[in-house]
């Protein structure tokens, strides 16, 4: 993962930023799709997405994105409402599944970001991190 030693706890894992009452966790995604599997990437997607919206509560967010400019590129945007959300979503069955399976369809292995909110909002309710306004 690439990350900030700021946003990392001691034993250098990522560090849940604390806004509107939740440990917020979340990470930025790029897959390099081959040629020709985009379809198939983004049907295991989907299926995965399924037990995702069934199965995870505690998922906030996870949207795949294309790169308009480039179509063999897929970007994640994922955010759990704590880290154990997140350590919960990896363990899951279909994660591990889509884990598994997703690695025919690319050209090199992901770039993960951990990221840690600054400012925004959910459902209305500003984000309070330590670069927002206070």
């Amino acid at each position: 993962m690439c990350g900030n030693r700021a946003h990392e706890d001691d034993n250098g894992a990522p560090r849940a930023v604390s806004q509107v009452g939740v440990k917020l966790f979340a990470l930025l995604v790029r897959f390099s799709v081959r040629p020709g599997h985009e379809d198939a990437f983004d049907a295991l997607v989907a299926h995965t997405l399924a037990a995702i919206t069934a199965d995870e509560p505690d998922t906030i967010v996870y949207a795949s994105h294309t790169a308009v400019d480039e179509p063999s590129v897929r970007v994640f945007y994922e955010c759990y409402r704590n880290h154990d959300a997140f350590e919960a979503h990896e363990a899951a069955p279909h994660i591990r599944r889509f884990l598994a399976e997703r690695t025919q369809h690319l050209a090199s292995p992901p770039e993960v970001w951990t990221l840690a909110p600054i400012a925004g909002a959910i459902n209305g309710r500003p984000l309070r991190g330590h670069g927002a306004p206070r």
